[in-house]
This record gives C-alpha cells, sequence and structure tokens, in this order.
C-alpha cells in the first residue's frame, strides 16, 4: 500500500468513511463463512471465484485507493445504493460483482462468451418509468410482461393498448418442496387472451429438477401445454433460479448438477422445434450455471438497476417486478428484449 508511515491515521479515515456510507446504505459486506460438507452447492461456487470480505474490498486497488473510496462515495450520493455503487466501480475489469448468500464474490468473466453489446448511453428512462432502447434515434428494443396467476385477471385488451408487444406466461412450476409437477391456474386463459389481442407469446417454467430425467420430465410437460396452441412462437424458458428458502429441492445442487439439468431440458425444447431460453440473474449466469456450456442458448438476465452490469449477450432484460401496466392491477415484470423470435 502507499505511503505505510502515514496510513495509521489514513487507514482509520477511510475506514470510518466507508463504514459510514456502507451502514448508510444498508448494505454489510459479510465474511464469506465456513460451509459445512453437506453444502456441496455452495463449496461448488466458492471454487469459482475469489470470495471478498469487507476489509479485502477495501484494499481490492493497492494504486489509487483514495480515489476508490471517493469514487465508491460519490455514486450513493448521486443516489444509487451501495451494492449498485460497486458494481459500477469494478464494471470495467475482468471481474463480475455478484451479491450471493455468503456476502460478495468477484467473479471471472469468461473470454470464451460472446460479450455484450449493450450501451447504456442508448438507454432512455420514460416519465412513466419504463425503459426503452433508441439507436440512431430509433427505438430498437420490445416491450414486454411475464406474468403468472399472482397477477390474477387481466385485461389483455388493455395491455395490448399500452403498447406491450408480447408476454411470457408461466406455464407451470415444480414444487420446490413436493417435487409435483403443477400447471399454473391462468395459463390457458392468459394465453388465449394474449394470443386473440395479438401479442406475441412465450411460456416459461420454474423448475426444481435434481436430475437430468426430471428435467426432461418438466421439459415434456411445458411441450405438451404449448403443443395445443398453434401461436406460441417465442422461446420456452427454464426459470433454474434458486430458491433460497428451506426445503428448496434444488438448491443443493452442484454447478455441473445444475447445468446438466438446464442444459438438458433446453436440449429437449429445442428438438421440439422451439427456441429455448434461460432466465436468471447475475448469481446463476456466474456461480450457479457453467456459463461457457450454456453458451449456445439465449438468456433472459433479471438485473433491477437502471445501470445494467452484465458483460455477457443477452436477448432479453427483465428490469423491475413491479412495473405498471394498463389492465393489470397488480406489480408486473417489465422487460426490454433484444430481438423478435
Amino acid at each position: 500500500m502507499n505511503n505505510k508511515t502515514k496510513n495509521g491515521l489514513l487507514m482509520i479515515v477511510s475506514v470510518v468513511i466507508v463504514l459510514v456510507v456502507v451502514v448508510c446504505a444498508g448494505l454489510t459486506c459479510l465474511s464469506w463463512m465456513e460451509k459445512s460438507k453437506e453444502e456441496g452447492a455452495v463449496e461448488a461456487e466458492a471454487d469459482l471465484a475469489d470470495v471478498y470480505t469487507y476489509e479485502d474490498i477495501l484494499a481490492a486497488k493497492e494504486e489509487g485507493r483514495q480515489e476508490l473510496l471517493d469514487e465508491i462515495r460519490a455514486k450513493i450520493e448521486a443516489g444509487y445504493n451501495a451494492t449498485g455503487a460497486l458494481r459500477q466501480v469494478y464494471a470495467d475489469t475482468d471481474e463480475i460483482l455478484v451479491v450471493t448468500d455468503g456476502g460478495i464474490v468477484f467473479a471471472p468473466v469468461s473470454e470464451n462468451v460472446a460479450k455484450s453489446t449493450f450501451s447504456q448511453d442508448h438507454l432512455q428512462v420514460l416519465e412513466s418509468g419504463e425503459f426503452q432502447y433508441v439507436e440512431n434515434g430509433e427505438v430498437t428494443s420490445h416491450k414486454g410482461i411475464d406474468v403468472s396467476k399472482f397477477q390474477e385477471e387481466i385485461d389483455w385488451e388493455q395491455v395490448a393498448a399500452d403498447g406491450v408487444e408480447y408476454a411470457f406466461i408461466r406455464v407451470g412450476i415444480r414444487g420446490y418442496g413436493s417435487g409435483a409437477l403443477v400447471e399454473d391456474d391462468s395459463y390457458e386463459t392468459n394465453v388465449e387472451a394474449a394470443l386473440a389481442q395479438g401479442i406475441a407469446v412465450g411460456v416459461y417454467f420454474y423448475s426444481q429438477a435434481i436430475t437430468v430425467e426430471e428435467a426432461i420430465e418438466e421439459a415434456d410437460f411445458v411441450l405438451e401445454a404449448v403443443g395445443r396452441y398453434d401461436g406460441i412462437t417465442y422461446p420456452i424458458v427454464i426459470d433454474i433460479e434458486k430458491v433460497g428458502e428451506e426445503g428448496a429441492r434444488a438448491d443443493a445442487l452442484t454447478q455441473e448438477e445444475r447445468t446438466e439439468v438446464c442444459l438438458a431440458f433446453c436440449e429437449r425444447i429445442a428438438e421440439a422445434g422451439y427456441t429455448p431460453m434461460i432466465y436468471g440473474n447475475t448469481e446463476t449466469f456466474t456461480l450457479l450455471l457453467d456459463i461457457e456450456q450454456i453458451a449456445v442458448y439465449d438468456r433472459w438476465i433479471a438485473f433491477y438497476d437502471e445501470v445494467l452490469c452484465f458483460p455477457y449477450e443477452f436477448s432479453v432484460w427483465q428490469y423491475t417486478h413491479n412495473g405498471t401496466v394498463a389492465g393489470i392491477d397488480s406489480g408486473t415484470d417489465l422487460n426490454l428484449s433484444f430481438k423478435e423470435w
């Protein structure tokens, strides 16, 4: 570190500054806790990246250390939460900052996976809070939603009038406790009504498969439901994120096991002539799955911030879970897609 003879006072001041900032922002960067042998999935994740404690973050850049602290502070004072500020500070490095159960992880960015061409300069945030992507004065993104029975009764005519071009409709789930396959109560109603309004339809399935065989079973379940309709042209999506609750049957999967499950589902969907897609957040695509093995498939990233810090190519961005859409009374997931199917 610089000027070690002076760092008695500097270290105290620096640490106090960052402590105040982080406490005010409501973020505590926890130390990575020791995991028992039974927590194989977490051990597998820890093998993938260096896990930094609070002190490690302070010392991450030996040169220009004070500049780092000033930059973090300035971003928080500008309105970003502590996690968002840290992500932006490290956005131009060869690592991606991931918030996970144990704290903050700096995961390496693979050189073998296509990088995102998304430019923050092209993002516009409208007065309504909606996002759109504009290139050369033209909106090139597409407005979409994803819904399930939790949105209750939907007026799809109003949804279409509000400019929604496509909808990902939940087809079902595998119970994370029972393991039973269950069709969403509103699946048929939503698909039929959306198609009747000329809205493009894709579907998603909340997976809790723990074996390749179960993944294929889930894919076949979805294909049967999708096969009832001729107009489902958008991707069939596997949602393979962690549940994070006691008894969640898939949370203990290793990265290798979860990747195998994901690939089995996607391959089955592709074989049936549909487009597979994978939904997840930064943890999903950096720690839970082997990004290099699944790189061939479209990705749908969930990232709730105006500044998107995700290094890999993606097709859909879910930017809020609490959007407002005409015809839907409750908060709704809003999405931008950067292609059509």
